[in-house]
């Protein structure tokens, strides 16, 4: 999977060949075709393997820390990956998905994922009074997640990789979001 991301981040997701990732990993087109289909599969298996870690540091964040260190965390990560050079692989990535029905599925059974545990975290929090307890868990984390994504796909269309500066806008955000209402 390293040897793909390499070649996605070198020539782009439909430019990369199952042949130069290969090449990359030294290992022979029968060896990765045993694992993987094709390129929609490997970068399904790299998305779910890098959100897994992603949950994995958020519910300890949350737990340890409170919602809202949990929530910068998460954006943190993500949004440092387009600072690492990957805005334009996810952008790809992202408008495969609407084409490629096999990568849109594995994508969002990730995400799906992802999303309860963003949603279970504000359930949470909203039981200990920590944030607006009128909102939806469901729709507070879909939303959310749809500012990470976008915060992050906008800032790499203006080319501004300053992963501070977009981590202090999400988590402003956030804040104003999730705060209690009067």
């Amino acid at each position: 999977m390293d040897a793909a991301i390499g070649c996605f981040r070198r020539r782009g997701f439909h430019q990369a060949t199952m042949q130069e990732i290969c090449a990359e990993a030294g290992i022979s087109a029968g060896a990765l075709y045993r694992y993987f289909a094709s390129k929609a599969e490997i970068i399904a298996a790299i998305a779910e393997d890098h959100r897994g870690e992603g949950d994995t540091a958020f519910l300890r964040a949350a737990e340890q820390e409170g919602l809202i260190p949990a929530l910068c965390l998460a954006a943190r990560n993500f949004l440092q990956k387009f600072a690492d050079g990957d805005g334009a692989l996810i952008a790809d990535i992202i408008a495969e998905a609407l084409r490629d029905d096999v990568l849109s599925a594995s994508l969002r059974a990730t995400d799906v994922r992802s999303v309860k545990l963003f949603a279970q975290a504000i359930e949470t929090a909203q039981a200990r009074r920590e944030i607006d307890v009128t909102l939806d868990p469901e729709e507070a984390a879909e939303t959310l997640y749809a500012a990470i994504e976008g915060i992050g796909l906008r800032r790499a269309f203006l080319r501004d990789t300053d992963t501070d500066e977009a981590v202090a806008q999400f988590c402003s955000l956030a804040e104003r979001y999730l705060s209690s209402r009067p």
